[in-house]
């Protein structure tokens, strides 16, 4: 009896962690929407901004615009970019698995790369502001930034990502 006991109070504890593992992982990716507030927040002089995520009905036709990784790879994003035409944009992607936030990195430098050459053709005086943006990764998040306060967008990251 008391091998049965044990044996159910082992399962059962067994169930429990499992089930924390998961919330706990469920809890390492922030709220995409969080987060495109709180970096747009962080440039005091960004034009007007247009958004699209993957809380859309045509997230991945979206996503295309800024990747062309394989959408299954991907956990959530969301890319902002102005209105009206000049360079600044953020970009972030969260991939379901952290090996592949390198390939989600050079998808994003490929990006920018297309976003050169567009706007050397119509608008060559924002190509600047494209060539200085920032691409990095942290963890399982791969970030483009171009802006005027790409630091300041850059540590508005860091701070949501560290909880802070």
């Amino acid at each position: 009896m008391k091998k049965v006991i044990s044996t159910v109070l082992i399962a059962a504890a067994l169930i429990l962690c499992t089930g924390c593992g998961a919330g706990a992982q469920a809890g390492k990716t922030v709220s995409m929407y969080e987060l495109r507030m709180a970096m747009e927040a962080a440039d005091t002089d960004h034009p007007e901004m247009l958004n699209a995520s993957s809380a859309e009905k045509k997230a991945e036709e979206n996503f295309s615009y800024i990747s062309d990784m394989d959408y299954k790879k991907v956990d959530s994003y969301f890319v902002s970019y102005a209105k009206e035409g000049t360079a600044d944009e953020i970009a972030v992607i969260a991939v379901k698995n952290p090996a592949d936030v390198q390939e989600a990195k050079e998808s994003l430098t490929a990006h920018q790369n297309d976003r050169h050459k567009l706007l050397e053709q119509y608008k060559p005086e924002e190509v600047v502001r494209v060539d200085d943006g920032l691409i990095f990764t942290k963890g399982q998040y791969a970030v483009l930034i171009i802006s005027d306060h790409n630091n300041d967008i850059r540590k508005a990251f860091n701070d949501m990502i560290d909880g802070k």
